[in-house]
């Protein structure tokens, strides 16, 4: 179905400037649906909107043979129709109301849920539709379009991570629908009357602006996130806000705020005297969620003595270190906790500078100039970053709690990675401690335990792995208060007198003692009394030998994290899930593992909308061939595995490289710049290769799959250790090293489409764009089924499920195309 002639070098202008603005458009959907909702429901929510693609291969199947004779008009059409939909399409979204927390209580939130994805895929559909008719009607030349194709994906990738310090995300959205227009008047010059296009693109652009201002496509943030709960407040008020990549940060003030994690209820009642007021304080959220309060400070210690009424404070009564190094500064409250305790030295790790150069400029005076003190060094740096660089050692490493109280107990960072609290980042904490320095994490409490059961199971693991001691059980002390739990992991054994101290601090603030070694059960649960001392119990089977029984009888997982499973919040288990949801009607376990559950459900979504997609075609085939001879079942199903397979494969790698590399570069938002640039434009550099090597006969494909093969296993052999050192590189270094290490892999990933793109436009021509559909729904379904397996089993086994698809495909393309040598040969 090639339409020679019709296709020009000025077309894949125009889809190289579509695909920019797709991708940048994607990444802008993850930031405002961070925003508005969840960063791992944004990144479903984009997954499923990929379907558009898809269904923008099935109507142009359909209808491709009556638009080619007009294929300059249509695509300028469908240009303008995107430029507006950017803006429009998110701004209705967020009219529709949707509520991602009652899609399992209430059946009117799943029509919701559907209507919500089918306005932020029309974008993705009308742009589909461009890229589909140049790539259809390019016949031999489509390795050139659809390396024009990658390399602007690449291109918007990482154009719009800059770009998002200019100011609020949505602000972007009529932007990138001005690159579209850009285009359509490039392709006006191919009309005979041009001036008519450019004319329409022109207008197009008002309608843009008008529709900007009409409907803002500013987030609508749900109601439970702390931020809008926090406005409530009758005098609350945003006194500062930044965008930048990393986030939209805003510093709320009112009068009624105090936030203290951990406060014993004892606070006040420890005298005669009139009951001590806590000072004033200002919140920092990033993208709608609490980071932390900013405590009004004066220089007074005195003013700090309610810190002394934390869980928190329990290291620093057992040992009083000097030494104390603060992971995730946040508003500095564990900073002021050091410094009213008496630590000399407090090194204090940032990793984002929007919220460190708050607290140096507009709240320096609030906080008492906190990061200025002497005693205090800030960091602005990622925590393994920073410790594989230094060489100091720590009488304490603070870790903070994993998220907001809200988010963590609705379950809904279930489905978020975190390098701070994996074994590999234990052992490393371990390896900086002092001789008697301990590593200090909190968890909020939960009923059934799951954060802090994880914790204890994962510090346990990096104990014998570290060698440290015979008894790893004797280097654990574990309390709670009735809000948070907090673990102490010590280099040496805790000592009798440590002990000693420790139960006095406890019975001081109506603190329960919950695990050291040795521990009575008498001693657990009397304070905030449970039905029974579910930690206790689990904590004492973690430290024996019933360990490994206990993991496997557990309603939850909460079993070691790792490098390559690094999902913190995840644990649900699939062979507890009918006992999970009994447990949903009952008081103590409002939600499970949210997160998680939202991938389920889009996934159920995606294969249902993928099956209609690629089904409707092969229903409707007769009536477009018209009576000509179709081909066989055996290459129509042919066609339908080997696209599906590479989608599946090629998302299942870029999907498992996104989170390895956040460790390497410091943050996602680095990742998926660094990442998806880098896959897409080194897979467009091969795309151009593809001609060269496809004279070689249909055996040239297994070139590509043995070098994606050899590029798995190398990395999973020596991928950590490399990774590992280069940690302490300079931001750039660490850059380059990706960049080079994933163009080997990328350049043999844009080899199996294209290929069998061309051989399909030859020998099976009607296919075409049916092969191009699948493959975009085998990539949105891939997408998320990718997330759901590397919470399971981890990105190495998924990267070697890759390696086999892509095995299967060369193996379906050597059968489909074996009588077509000389086709191999034209080209």
């Amino acid at each position: 179905m090639a339409v020679r002639g019709t296709i020009t070098p000025l077309h894949a202008l125009l889809l190289f400037l579509t695909s920019a603005s797709v991708l940048a458009y994607e990444i802008l959907l993850m930031r405002l649906l961070s925003i508005s909702l969840w960063y791992h429901f944004a990144y479903m929510v984009i997954s499923l909107a990929l379907l558009g693609f898809g269904a923008a291969g099935s109507l142009l199947f359909l209808t491709f043979e009556n638009t080619k004779s007009n294929i300059d008009q249509w695509l300028i059409v469908l240009a303008g129709a995107t430029a507006v939909s950017f803006p429009l399409a998110f701004s209705l979204s967020q009219k529709v109301g949707l509520d991602p927390l009652q899609l399992i209580w209430q059946k009117s939130e799943w029509p919701k849920m559907l209507f919500t994805y089918l306005l932020m895929g029309i974008p993705f559909f009308l742009a589909g539709g461009i890229v589909g008719m140049i790539l259809t009607g390019a016949g031999e030349g489509v390795h050139f379009m659809y390396a024009a194709d990658l390399l602007g994906a690449g291109a918007g990738a990482l154009a719009i991570i800059p770009a998002l310090y200019l100011g609020p995300p949505w602000t972007l959205l009529p932007v990138l629908g001005c690159l579209l227009l850009l285009g359509g008047i490039i392709c006006s010059f191919r009309l005979p009357h041009a001036w008519k296009g450019v004319l329409g693109m022109l207008i197009t652009g008002i309608l843009v602006g008008i529709a900007y201002a009409a409907l803002p496509p500013v987030p609508r943030i749900h109601h439970t996130k702390p931020l809008p709960m926090t406005l409530a407040f009758p005098d609350a008020k945003v006194e500062a806000e930044n965008f930048g990549p990393l986030g939209m940060i805003q510093v709320v003030g009112s009068s009624l705020i105090r936030e203290v994690p951990g406060l014993s209820l004892n606070f006040g009642l420890q005298g005669s005297g009139p009951v001590p007021s806590l000072p004033q304080q200002k919140l920092i959220f990033s993208d709608a969620d609490t980071l932390g309060p900013i405590t009004r400070f004066r220089g007074s210690l005195d003013d700090l003595k309610y810190l002394d009424f934390t869980s928190m404070a329990l290291p620093y009564h057992m040992r009083h270190p000097a030494k104390v190094l603060v992971v995730g500064a946040g508003g500095g409250s564990d900073v002021l906790l050091g410094l009213s305790e008496g630590a000399s030295r407090i090194v204090v790790l940032e990793a984002n500078q929007q919220i460190a150069d708050l607290l140096l400029g507009p709240f320096a005076d609030f906080s008492g100039h906190l990061y200025s003190r002497p005693e205090v060094q800030l960091e602005v740096r990622e925590a393994r970053q920073y410790l594989h660089s230094t060489k100091e050692q720590y009488d304490l490493i603070h870790l903070p709690f994993f998220s907001a109280f809200g988010s963590s107990a609705g379950g809904l960072q279930s489905a978020t990675e975190s390098y701070l609290y994996t074994t590999e980042a234990f052992e490393l904490y371990l390896s900086k401690l002092s001789k008697t320095g301990l590593l200090a994490v909190s968890c909020w409490l939960k009923l059934p335990p799951r954060d802090s059961l994880r914790v204890f199971s994962t510090a346990l693991r990096a104990l014998r792995k570290q060698g440290v001691s015979s008894k790893p059980e004797e280097h654990l002390f574990f309390i709670r208060s009735w809000k948070t739990s907090t673990i102490l992991v010590s280099k040496n054994p805790f000592t009798p007198e440590e002990i000693s101290r420790a139960i006095r601090f406890c019975d001081e603030r109506s603190f329960d003692l919950v695990y050291f070694a040795g521990m009575k059960a008498e001693l657990a649960n009397r304070y905030d009394i449970e039905d029974q001392p579910y930690d206790y119990l689990a904590a004492r089977a973690l430290s024996s030998s019933e360990a490994e029984s206990f993991l496997r009888r557990y309603v939850f997982d909460v079993g070691p994290t790792s490098d390559d499973r690094p999902y913190f919040s995840h644990f649900f288990r699939w062979d507890k899930a009918v006992e999970l949801f009994q447990l949903l009607r009952k008081d103590w376990l409002p939600f499970i593992d949210m997160g998680y559950i939202f991938i389920i459900a889009t996934l159920m979504q995606a294969f249902l909308a993928s099956g209609i997609l690629i089904l409707v075609p092969l229903l409707c085939v007769r009536w477009v061939k018209g009576g000509e001879t179709l081909p066989g079942v055996g290459k129509i199903f042919g066609v339908l595995l080997y696209f599906g397979s590479i989608g599946l494969a090629f998302m299942f790698l870029e999907l498992a490289l996104l989170p390895k590399f956040t460790l390497l570069l410091s943050h996602p938002i680095y990742a998926a710049a660094v990442v998806l640039s880098s896959i897409l434009c080194f897979a467009g550099l091969g795309s151009l290769s593809v001609k060269r090597f496809m004279g070689k006969g249909t055996h040239f494909l297994w070139i590509a799959v043995a070098g994606v093969c050899t590029w798995v296993l190398l990395d999973a052999l020596i991928g950590d250790r490399l990774f590992m050192r280069a940690i302490s590189w300079p931001l750039g270094g660490r850059v380059a090293l990706a960049v080079s290490t994933i163009s080997v892999l990328a350049f043999f990933l844009g080899w199996p489409f294209p290929s069998g793109l061309r051989m399909t436009a030859k020998a099976l021509p009607g296919l075409v764009p049916w092969a191009w559909g699948i493959n975009g729904c085998a990539s949105v379904n891939g997408a998320v089924l990718a997330k759901c397996l590397s919470v399971g089993i981890g990105f190495r086994v998924l990267m070697l499920a890759a390696c086999a698809l892509y095995l299967v495909a060369a193996v379906i393309f050597q059968f489909l195309f074996r009588d077509r040598r000389e086709l191999i040969q034209t080209h």
